[in-house]
């Protein structure tokens, strides 16, 4: 008998779990994914283009006994609220990251939200919903990434995508079979290129929003049952990895390290027992994913050797090669992307070292209106004179390292190994707390938000999470 379909393997796994079957590591991050997804809705309440998808929203597919807005309150469609709801966490900037080019949060935390609320489902049942949309999104990808931003997708809303529909199809109580349409429906609704940023566009910024749309309409069109899914979406000689990676039996064009191949069975390999997801770092900058860790260790290094930008003759910040080629070293943004610039990572560098670090979301320095650190006169002087970025090609992602050399030719060598930033539920709160000022209910609202996500399994429903996130 031939081995399960890798949709029905998934489907499986996802319609039979239940919350007892988590492990009290994968609760706790779960509750982490969505303290953090809830902070970056507040944090991005205000923020015009965020009032404008609000109004838009509610004046398209306003809606009386619809899901709720976060923070604003309103009520629109599954589909609008899910939407106004992923501008709120992704435009604030705090959203999760996963093997450098898919963010979760913004898609799979209003998936959910939307869902539980119009389904009558409780704290348990989200947070199981959530742990099996991450895995199978993060199973989906994890090896692909780079091979898919060489087709000239964005990895993120094609994934993501993925990850929605299960989150959809999980908190409706689909079948196996239904989830297995769901699968299906999600994989031809993904959707996203790199092209917009590379030609002067910034469709990315929407890449998300309708990612989550997208997979919540998969669940919805599953559930109604007029569709059936194929058996081999994911791997049939012309399905989901033959489109979005260039082959459906696992050849690579690219990878981060490691072969140019990828056995199929171990997507599916100790799911259940092995969770990838306990692996999501946490995005407290707003900026590259990448250039967080860089941030931290030179800040880090500056403390430790009571550093002196004045006394730093070389920087040299030594990354994993892909992301030195962002989004793709088939499709660099830029022609001169690794020049020295504003926004790129010799900038992020050179403004740690110069200032001790970089303003978080909601910050001091920075918020709704913005702030001109691009005018930092030192950072860009010490950026053009003393910053190099080395690419390595064995180098673990997200996994920097740097050698200072200072001007009396004294070196300090450091490490920033990704594992540091798989942060517990707890060490998240304490990170949490750098976004003041800028939090839009003050540090008693977080707070509250803190106790209230890690009480998640106690809630009868979700109603808890908006009247913590309401605008005063």
């Amino acid at each position: 008998m031939a081995n399960p379909s890798i949709s029905r393997q998934f489907s499986h796994w996802a319609a039979n779990l239940k919350y007892e079957d988590l492990s009290p590591e994968v609760v706790d991050k779960v509750k982490a994914l969505i303290l953090h997804g809830l902070a970056g809705a507040v944090l991005g309440g205000d923020m015009p283009k965020v009032k404008e998808a609000i109004e838009l929203t509610k004046k398209e597919e306003g809606r009386a006994d619809g899901a709720t807005i976060i923070w604003d309150g309103g009520k629109a469609t599954r589909l609008g609220a899910t939407f106004a709801n992923a501008e709120l966490i992704h435009s604030s900037g705090l959203f999760d990251s996963y093997r450098m080019l898919t963010h979760p949060g913004p898609v799979l935390i209003p998936a959910a939200l939307a869902n539980a609320e119009l389904e009558g489902k409780n704290g348990k049942d989200i947070i199981t919903a959530l742990a099996a949309g991450y895995e199978f999104l993060y199973r989906l990808c994890d090896k692909f990434i780079p091979s898919t931003a060489a087709r000239g997708f964005r990895p993120s809303p094609i994934y993501c995508t993925m990850g929605a529909a299960m989150v959809t199809g999980k908190l409706m109580g689909l079948s196996e079979d239904g989830l297995v349409s769901a699968i299906a429906l999600a994989a031809n609704f993904a959707s996203g290129l790199n092209e917009g940023p590379r030609s002067g566009g910034n469709e990315t910024s929407i890449h998300e929003l309708q990612a989550a749309r997208n997979g919540v309409f998969a669940g919805v069109m599953a559930r109604a049952g007029h569709v059936k899914g194929a058996e081999l979406t994911i791997e049939g000689d012309a399905g989901f990895y033959n489109a979005f990676t260039g082959s459906s039996k696992g050849k690579l064009s690219y990878a981060f390290q490691g072969p140019l191949e990828v056995d199929m069975a171990t997507i599916t390999q100790g799911l259940g027992k092995e969770w990838k997801l306990l692996t999501t770092m946490f995005r407290m900058y707003t900026v590259a994913g990448y250039n967080q860790p860089v941030i931290d260790l030179i800040a880090e290094m500056k403390q430790q050797h009571g550093l002196k930008s004045e006394d730093i003759e070389d920087l040299s910040v030594r990354m994993n090669w892909i992301e030195t080629q962002y989004p793709s070293p088939a499709f660099p943004r830029y022609p001169d992307w690794n020049a020295p610039r504003v926004g790129c990572t010799h900038y992020f560098a050179a403004h740690a070292a110069v200032n001790g670090g970089f303003p978080v979301a909601g910050g001091a320095t920075f918020g709704p209106t913005g702030h001109k650190l691009a005018e930092d006169q030192k950072v860009l002087d010490f950026m053009m004179k003393h910053v190099n970025l080395v690419p390595e090609k064995e180098r673990a992602m997200f996994s920097p390292g740097a050698i200072i050399t200072m001007k009396d030719g004294a070196k300090h060598v450091g490490e920033y190994p990704y594992q540091r930033m798989e942060w517990t539920f707890d060490q998240l709160a304490v990170q949490l707390q750098r976004c003041l000022p800028g939090y839009g209910l003050g540090k008693a609202g977080l707070d509250s938000l803190v106790a209230t996500t890690q009480a998640t399994d106690q809630l009868p429903s979700v109603e808890r999470f908006y009247q913590v996130t309401r605008r005063p």
